[in-house]
């Protein structure tokens, strides 16, 4: 997949998601983010939550379920036709008022924007869950972890929790992507879903990244995704050769939400000078695509 002057790389393939289609209308809505903090605080902010619309709800019985207002909840999710709710319609919970009862969340790391998780079911019955995390800097962070929860109710303790490491080595300051993890068939009922980050050091060092410069980007869409063809060269100094490559492609809707995705992780050797090529494929679990992000991160051994 990779070429360049260097023996092929052993790509390590993360699981590719099986294509789906979503059987209503594209879901269209605001997806907020929040500022979670390192240091474990006495009163976190509750974790972003979700839910999935099955047959008989409505925009009243959801309030009711969740201890909010209709009103908060249409303003928590514009677009959405409060007379027209579409079963698999993926609806974002608002957060309770001050004072109100809820459940206890756990703590979450800091100066990182984590987003809400978004949850596709598959045909094999299992859920893909996805969650867009910013790192607004100064620093890159390290050791991400992410533990993505399903609830049956908003009062009982989580059904299934999974944990899954960040798909880079380090987040650089300024950038952002998304992690994800699969639910199989046997966790994955529970419509509500709740993300938290489980751990992140922040970190000056260079943990032995090395400078990859993006030179050209090729995307080629297609009716269910893109297929994305990258230029990039080393950059190191020193003249280091890498022999890592890790690489992250997150489709997005119209309005940021992650609906698609690719993690690739490579072993090789890229040296420094000449251009590399990297080819990756990724396509929309439900609802269509409107841009992409695109992450390359190389290390030295």
């Amino acid at each position: 997949m990779l070429c360049g002057c260097r023996p092929a790389a052993t790509p390590v393939e993360f699981p590719t998601p099986a294509r789906w289609q979503s059987p209503t209308a594209s879901p269209s809505y605001f997806f907020p983010t929040r500022a979670v903090s390192l240091t474990p605080t006495p009163a976190p902010s509750p974790t972003p939550q979700t839910y999935t619309v099955k047959a008989g709800d409505t925009f009243g019985s959801i309030a009711a379920k969740f201890g909010v207002t209709v009103d908060a909840l249409i303003q928590a999710n514009p677009g959405v036709d409060p007379n027209a709710l579409p079963i698999g319609q993926v609806l974002v919970i608002p957060v309770r008022p001050a004072g109100s009862e809820t459940p206890p969340p756990s703590p979450t790391p800091v100066s990182l924007e984590l987003g809400p998780p978004y949850c596709y079911p598959q045909p094999s019955g299992g859920k893909w869950c996805l969650a867009m995390v910013g790192n607004p800097g100064p620093d890159p962070v390290s050791g991400l972890i992410l533990r993505f929860s399903l609830y049956a109710s908003p009062e009982e303790d989580a059904f299934s929790a999974l944990d899954t490491a960040f798909p880079l080595f380090v987040l650089p300051a300024g950038r952002r992507t998304a992690a994800a993890v699969f639910f199989p068939p046997e966790l994955a009922q529970p419509e509500i879903a709740r993300v938290e980050l489980a751990s992140a050091v922040r970190t000056t060092e260079a943990l032995g990244i090395l400078p990859a410069v993006v030179t050209k980007e090729t995307a080629v869409p297609r009716s269910d995704g893109i297929e994305l063809t990258v230029e990039f060269r080393i950059d190191a100094e020193d003249g280091a050769a890498a022999t890592r490559v890790d690489a992250v492609l997150v489709l997005l809707d119209s309005l940021g939400r992650p609906v698609g995705f690719r993690i690739w992780h490579g072993q090789g050797e890229w040296p420094p000078g000449p251009t590399h090529t990297l080819t990756l494929d990724a396509f929309v679990l439900a609802g269509r695509m409107d841009s992409y992000e695109f992450i390359l991160q190389a290390r030295g051994a």
